[in-house]
């Protein structure tokens, strides 16, 4: 009843596949290989070294030059913090005088009143002096950056051209 299967042929059909397969690729393979690359006009591949080798220099020129500006503003900049750095400690070395000024007179004074006014005028005249030094630093500061900035600015300006 129940009938017997008859194998079938797939592993010759199978191979039979593969093999056609195989064969394609080898045929679309060496197709490729044979093919000859586009034929391209000479002045193209003359032109490109040429034109590798004027970017590579006009690139290392660049280099160099961005380098010194570089460093041109690292050494402005070193000045400028050195500038800046000395202003503050004089202002602060005559803000500490006028204090110790200040309190020398204060405690000198016989009178109470004459006190009061003393360190009244004191502290009108520091404060007046501490503005006027962190005015100056401010705008050192301010100049410093600029001129910090000027080397790089110059170049980026040039290269933008």
């Amino acid at each position: 009843m129940a009938e017997a299967k008859k194998p079938r042929a797939k592993s010759v059909q199978k191979t039979d596949l593969v093999e056609m397969a195989a064969a394609a690729a080898v045929e679309t393979v060496e197709a490729t290989v044979i093919a000859e690359p586009a034929s391209q006009p000479k002045r193209a591949s003359q032109a490109k070294p040429v034109e590798t080798a004027a970017i590579f220099s006009t690139v290392r020129e660049q280099g160099d030059v961005l380098r010194h500006a570089l460093r041109e503003a690292v050494t402005v900049s070193a000045q400028g913090v050195l500038e800046v750095n000395g202003k503050i400690i004089d202002a602060l070395q005559a803000q500490s005088h006028a204090a110790i000024d200040l309190w020398q007179n204060a405690i000198r004074t016989p009178h109470l009143s004459d006190a009061l006014s003393t360190q009244t005028s004191a502290t009108r005249q520091a404060y007046e002096t501490a503005s006027a030094q962190w005015k100056d630093i401010a705008e050192t500061t301010a100049h410093w950056f600029t001129r910090s900035f000027e080397p790089l600015q110059t170049v980026l300006q040039r290269q933008g051209r």
